[in-house]
């Protein structure tokens, strides 16, 4: 019995430990996607005031 309760006790440490891994990483890749995304969006709205300040009749909207 004493073997069973060790095995599970590993298994349970083993699962945490890679859950954290997994959240730790998911955390990191959306804020990584979240910095070049509004990267993105700062270099289109600086060409998007370069063809508005051309194009004054037209009407151009962005929305982020």
């Amino acid at each position: 019995m004493a073997a069973l309760d060790t095995l599970r006790d590993v298994t349970v440490e083993l699962l945490v430990r890679a859950t954290q891994g997994i959240c730790a990483g998911s955390v990191l890749n959306a804020d990584s996607g979240r910095a070049d995304t509004s990267a993105r969006i700062d270099d289109w709205a600086g060409v998007l005031s370069l063809y508005t300040a051309e194009n004054e009749s037209h009407s151009v909207r962005a929305t982020a």
